[in-house]
C-alpha cells in the first residue's frame, strides 16, 4: 500500500516561487502598458476610452516575453523533476501550453476598457465634473492607483503557477510512462481539503482516470486541475494537484496533510 506525498506540498517552494516571479513580471508589464496607454486616453483634455486599443498589440508583445517566459519556467522546472531528467521543453505539449498561456493573457486591454466605460458611467450618474470623472479613470489607468490591479496580479500568478505546474506533472508523468513501458498510466485529482474549495472539486477529490483520459469536474472535462481549457468557474485560482499512479496501485490517505 503507497501513501503519497501529496504533489501540491512536495513543490511547495518551487510553485511559491513561479507564483513570485508572474506576479512580478505581470505587474511590471502592466505598469510599462499604463504609462504608455495613460496619454493617449487622457492627454487631449477629453477622456477617449477607446484609445486603449492602440496598444494592444504592445500588450501581447509584453505577456510574450515577460510572463510566459516565467510560466515556461515554472513549466521546465516541474516537469524535469517529475522526468529527472534535465531537458529543454522544446516539445509540442510544451508550446501548445504556453501558446494558450499568452492568449489567456491577452484581453487586459478589454478589461481596462470596460473599467474605464464603468467609471464613466458611475461619474455621469453622479453628477460629477469632468475633472472628477478624468482623476477616476486616471485611477485606473495607474498599476497602483487602486487595489483592483494588486489583487489581479494575485490572481494571475496563482492560477498561471498551478496550471504550469499540473500541466508539467501532466507531461512529465506521460514522458515517464512511455519511457517506462507502462501501458496504461492513471492520475487522480487531489482537492485542497479546507472551506475555500469549490465544491465541485471537493467533489472530484480522489477521481481516478486513465492518464490521458479528462476528469469530470462540474460538468467540464480537464486533462489535469488549472487545465486551461477548461471553463473559467473550474480553473481560475484552482489550487488541486495531479497525481500520477499506476494501474492498480492502492492510497492510503491516512496522513494525508493539507497543503
Amino acid at each position: 500500500m503507497t501513501t503519497p506525498e501529496d504533489p501540491a506540498s512536495r513543490a511547495n517552494r518551487i510553485i511559491r516561487d513561479g507564483e513570485a516571479r508572474i506576479s512580478r513580471a505581470w505587474f511590471r508589464s502592466l505598469t510599462r502598458w499604463m504609462d504608455r496607454t495613460r496619454p493617449q486616453v487622457l492627454g487631449s483634455g477629453q477622456i477617449q476610452p477607446q484609445n486603449v486599443g492602440q496598444n494592444a498589440a504592445f500588450w501581447g508583445e509584453l505577456m510574450e516575453s515577460e510572463v510566459v517566459p516565467e510560466s515556461a519556467s515554472l513549466y521546465r522546472r516541474i516537469r524535469n523533476r517529475v522526468t529527472q531528467r534535465d531537458e529543454p521543453i522544446t516539445d509540442p505539449d510544451a508550446a501548445a501550453f504556453l501558446n494558450e498561456v499568452g492568449n489567456r493573457l491577452k484581453h487586459v486591454p478589454d478589461e481596462t476598457y470596460a473599467l474605464i466605460v464603468r467609471e464613466i458611467e458611475r461619474g455621469i450618474a453622479d453628477g460629477e465634473s469632468v475633472p472628477d470623472m478624468t482623476a477616476r479613470v486616471q485611477a485606473v489607468l495607474t498599476a497602483t492607483g487602486t487595489p483592483y490591479w494588486k489583487n489581479r496580479a494575485v490572481t494571475v500568478a496563482r492560477t498561471e503557477a498551478l496550471a504550469a505546474v499540473n500541466a508539467a506533472v501532466y507531461a512529465g508523468a506521460i514522458r515517464d510512462a512511455e519511457a517506462r513501458g507502462d501501458p496504461a498510466p492513471f492520475k487522480v485529482w487531489l482537492a485542497t481539503e479546507d472551506t475555500r474549495t469549490r465544491p465541485t472539486h471537493t467533489k472530484a477529490d480522489g477521481q481516478r482516470t486513465l492518464l490521458t483520459s479528462p476528469f469530470v469536474v462540474g460538468g467540464a472535462q480537464l486533462k489535469f486541475p488549472g487545465d486551461p481549457r477548461g471553463p473559467a468557474q473550474e480553473v481560475i485560482m484552482c489550487r488541486c494537484s495531479l497525481l500520477p499512479i499506476v494501474l492498480g496501485e492502492t492510497l492510503d490517505w491516512t496522513d494525508r496533510q493539507d497543503p
